[in-house]
């Protein structure tokens, strides 16, 4: 048995005072309100209408449901509707903060003079490293967003406090919380020195402290931290901008072990500690409680956006290989190392590079779950080919885009419940 479930389009109502009322789905009566001056559009958003004549506060009670950590999920639920839905992807801030750090500097060169500061070194109390903090002003800004234009009575937040070192070590006790692996050493690279005899990670030999560097396996933009065992030693020889490329270095990280990320954890006992310091009265709940009563959207998160490199003779052998393969190896500007340089090896140009954006969207993207008619079998899309005539299924077999009924997708754009499949 399967029954549709079509998606509601809602626009947010505040009052004359601005105080949230009850969203409506009654676009046609929005458009005369707009079109009569009876209403007009609040702030600069274009989902959310104010009243200028009274109107009744007549509201029912509604629960936000924030899925607090790195994703922020949100979702304001009443009256088995859910009224408002969203997922928030943070990527790093090491980046921003990198080049604030850079452009502060310049300023500073830039002084004849400056006066020594003594009291701006010290840390108030309740600081946080900016990329966390960050992320906890824009939890909480997003939230506090949501009380704008809706009437929302109850707030339950999933946040539970973690314990790090329980987590890597179940039976710690409690003197070795302070001390851990890097207890005795002043920095990681001395205890990274220690740990590795002076070796380089890649080719095994010992090199004097002064030529070695400390390699993020997992870049920290990408999610990695500055635990040692996401640390390993490399010589400045093999330190350049031609392993990275090749895939020398991403091997290298393939054949270590896999490490925890904190990263989540941290920030979730971080929320869990200062949200009182927001929000009065609020609920907690855990991911388990709740992990079997949601069901998880996901968009699809291919990037549009391809670059392709240029393409160049090598002098060497007369293949074709891509700019990055032949590039300079240089990694800074500060100083001059030994680096290989392959561009030097390009021969000829054969292909100029480009980037290419597909504006295009198909019917059905991967997830999507269909009914192949041909089969008469329920299927998950894994993709489209032959510009979206072709399905490809997630059992690898393809079928027409004619042949198949659209049951669930992933952007909610159609939705039916199945019901003993």
């Amino acid at each position: 048995m399967m029954s549709e479930i079509k998606k509601v389009d809602y626009i947010y109502v505040v009052d004359s005072n601005g105080t949230p009322l009850m969203p409506t789905s009654r676009l046609g009566m929005v458009r005369r309100w707009l079109k009569t001056g009876q209403a007009k559009w609040f702030g600069n958003s274009r989902n959310t209408i104010q009243f200028v004549r009274p109107v009744t506060t007549n509201t029912q009670e509604l629960t936000l449901g924030v899925d607090a950590g790195f994703h922020l999920g949100l979702s304001v639920v009443g009256n088995n509707r859910e009224y408002y839905v969203s997922e928030s992807l943070r990527k790093s801030e090491k980046d921003r903060i990198t080049s604030r750090r850079e452009l502060r500097r310049t300023r500073r060169n830039r002084l004849r003079y400056r006066k020594a500061r003594f009291n701006n070194r010290r840390r108030k109390d309740g600081w946080l490293a900016p990329s966390i903090q960050h992320r906890l002003d824009f939890t909480i800004k997003e939230i506090k967003r949501l009380y704008k234009f809706l009437p929302i009575t109850n707030l339950v937040v999933e946040v539970t406090p973690f314990d790090n070192q329980k987590l890597l070590n179940p039976d710690i006790q409690g003197w070795q919380y302070q001390k851990g692996k890097m207890y005795g050493f002043k920095t990681i690279k001395d205890y990274l020195l220690a740990r590795d005899n002076y070796r380089d990670a890649l080719d095994g030999k010992q090199y004097p402290a002064s030529q070695l560097r400390v390699h993020h396996l997992v870049q920290r933009k990408d999610g990695g931290s500055n635990q040692p065992d996401n640390l390993v030693l490399l010589s400045d020889i093999n330190h350049n901008q031609a392993n990275h490329n090749n895939g020398i270095l991403a091997k290298l990280r393939e054949n270590r072990q896999k490490t925890l990320d904190y990263r989540g954890a941290y920030f979730m006992s971080i929320l869990a500690t200062r949200l009182s310091n927001y929000f009065e009265h609020y609920t907690t709940t855990q991911g388990y409680l709740t992990a079997n009563l949601r069901q998880k959207l996901r968009n699809n998160n291919r990037v549009l956006q391809k670059f392709y490199d240029a393409k160049y003779i090598d002098s060497r052998d007369g293949k074709q290989k891509a700019g990055k393969e032949l590039s300079s190896g240089r990694t800074r500007r500060s100083q001059e190392l030994n680096y290989d340089n392959l561009r030097q090896l390009r021969k000829e140009k054969v292909k100029k590079g480009r980037v290419s954006i597909r504006r295009g969207h198909y019917q059905l993207r991967p997830h999507d779950v269909v009914l192949n008619t041909r089969t008469n079998r329920i299927e998950t899309v894994k993709g489209v080919q032959n510009s979206g005539t072709v399905i490809k299924f997630q059992t690898g077999k393809t079928c027409s885009i004619k042949s198949v009924v659209s049951l669930y997708h992933v952007n909610g754009i159609l939705e039916k419940k199945m019901k003993n499949i």
